[in-house]
């Protein structure tokens, strides 16, 4: 119920949210989560890999994070966690030996850019792979 001369304003009232109002006072239930755009299937483009390859991104458990599989085109699904267009890969292990961490971005043209590194420790030496990919989505 509003007062004289002052008006509710309806909208997305939960912060970190992609249409957050800061000037709603009640939730209309609009609220887009933030990682709704990373998830999806995206075409991969990669410095190292020589063919394009598919990847899909899914919801995990956590509101603010996803799972990425396909990563590299051989490795199994990883955890990121994603906060307004940032996307963040916290080191984790893939393999007993291997290890993968990054961070990236997504753009307005649905694209999303990661850069991460992978540890592979499987012949005793460590070797380390940097790597960047492209991804659109599709």
């Amino acid at each position: 119920m509003a007062a004289v001369g002052c008006k509710e304003n309806a909208g997305c009232t939960e912060f970190g949210s992609e249409n957050y109002d800061p000037d709603a006072v009640i939730n209309d239930g609009s609220c887009i989560s933030v990682r709704d755009k990373f998830i999806g299937s995206f075409d991969v483009s990669s410095d190292c890999i020589s063919a394009n390859y598919n990847r899909t991104i899914s919801a995990a458990l956590n509101e603010s994070t996803v799972t990425i599989s396909n990563l590299a085109d051989t490795l199994p699904e990883v955890e990121a966690k994603v906060f307004g267009q940032n996307i963040t890969i916290e080191s984790q292990s893939v393999h007993p030996s291997i290890t993968v961490e990054g961070a990236g971005v997504f753009t307005e043209d649905s694209t999303l850019s990661i850069s991460y590194r992978i540890r592979d420790n499987r012949s005793g030496i460590q070797v380390i792979h940097d790597c960047f990919e492209v991804c659109t989505k599709i």
